[in-house]
């Protein structure tokens, strides 16, 4: 197993509606690669107010839907891409997100069979 120090996992929770916009953030600074899915949590924001059906009645819920990204990065671009999604998603708002980075203990390139840096 080849351990490599120089790949972390950005995890980053948005807003929805701010993915169009982080996507192409991304994409300008050479990004290509990334994984993204609908998730759902709570946090400061403290939920939302939800319609429901045709408009009949309106209810709290405690969680609120939000979008993950997940993206492996070389340690030299993880600043660029933290401030590419910072200044994309950031509205000054409650409920902007968050953004976790870690160490990723290995990678390999499935098609190539490159592993460490070459799997990035």
């Amino acid at each position: 197993m080849e351990r490599s120090d120089k790949i972390k996992k950005i995890e980053a929770i948005i807003r929805r509606e701010k993915f169009p916009e982080i996507d192409s953030a991304l994409k300008e600074i050479g990004i290509g690669g990334l994984t993204f899915f609908d998730v759902e949590g709570r946090g400061r924001a403290k939920g939302v107010e939800m319609v429901s059906g045709r408009g009949a009645a309106t209810y709290h819920s405690d969680y609120v839907e939000k979008t993950k990204l997940e993206i492996l990065v070389k340690n030299a671009d993880v600043q660029k891409v933290v401030t590419a999604i910072v200044n994309a998603a950031k509205t000054g708002e409650i409920g902007d997100g968050k953004i976790l980075v870690s160490p990723v203990e290995s990678a390999w390139d499935i098609a190539t069979g490159g592993s460490g840096d070459s799997a990035v």
